[in-house]
């Protein structure tokens, strides 16, 4: 609770443990026995689920008196309360106004309602003097429904919250499981596409370099050399000293060639059948 002080002395009776319902039950009974005619108006009298400022409203004679309980033990009530009833009472046109609680006022507080006569404060001390003994409660604050009516609400709303973090953690861990597998996946894509692009690169510098070397190398085609086959005598190649370049030289050659064989053929005797 932000902003409140704790009280310098926490009761630990019969009284600190009942429940707010029945805080407010034996503030009534106090004042009922006392000669008043309640009115529980709170949300410990029923089925109220706000109260609006006020939880009992007295009425004797010509009085008509506002109380407002806090079944506080731990921290003292601050001055906004007594303001806030200060403004019910006006509003309701009533002729005084009751502060009760089990616990401390804040001095400011005590300040706020000493400038008005007919606010009254009962801290815990003097509301246990006019309570006198209180019966221990066998179970305190047994079940929710024993609470106030708003904090049977925030206890829901809390428990209601509780019941589904195990299910928010969940969608949670599926989600950043999701986005972990996708970035997981955009990394692998990026270094494979990497390779490949780089695989190809050395594919396409072998191909260029196989493309230079050949470029390098002369190409030498049959049908263009300036040589041309040797005749051979008897299955012999022939000397040959000068290699003809021209039409001219090859028929040349030729013929002497033929002359040649013509002069063997008529030196070479005949061999008998």
């Amino acid at each position: 609770m932000s902003g409140f002080k704790p009280v310098s002395h926490r009761h630990d009776d019969a009284l600190s443990r009942v429940s707010w319902e029945a805080f407010e039950r034996l503030v009534a009974d106090h004042y009922r026995n006392a000669g008043f005619r309640v009115e529980h108006v709170g949300t410990g009298g029923g089925t109220n689920r706000t109260d609006g400022g006020i939880d009992l409203k007295l009425f004797r004679d010509q009085e008509i008196v506002l109380v407002q309980c806090k079944h506080w033990n731990c921290w003292k009530v601050p001055h906004n309360d007594v303001h806030q009833l200060i403004g019910v009472m006006h509003t309701a046109d009533a002729t005084g106004a009751i502060v009760v609680t089990s616990g401390e006022f804040t001095a400011a507080a005590i300040e706020a309602a000493a400038k008005f006569r007919h606010i009254r404060l009962i801290d815990g001390k003097t509301i246990r003097a006019m309570l006198g003994p209180v019966e221990e409660p066998a179970m305190p604050h047994a079940s929710l429904e024993d609470m106030p009516a708003w904090i049977r609400e925030t206890r829901r709303a809390r428990t209601s919250h509780t019941n589904r973090s195990p299910v928010i953690a969940a969608v949670g861990a599926v989600v950043t499981m999701a986005v972990a597998l996708a970035v997981l996946y955009s990394y692998y894509i990026r270094e494979i596409h990497v390779a490949q692009v780089e695989a190809l690169r050395a594919t396409m510098g072998r191909a260029v370099s196989e493309m230079r070397q050949a470029r390098a190398t002369p190409t030498t085609f049959p049908a263009l050399t300036s040589q041309r086959p040797m005749s051979t005598i008897n299955g012999r190649p022939a000397i040959v000293h000068d290699t003809p370049m021209t039409n001219a030289d090859i028929a040349a050659w030729e013929a002497k060639n033929a002359e040649s064989m013509r002069i063997i053929e008529k030196t070479t005797p005949s061999l008998p059948p």
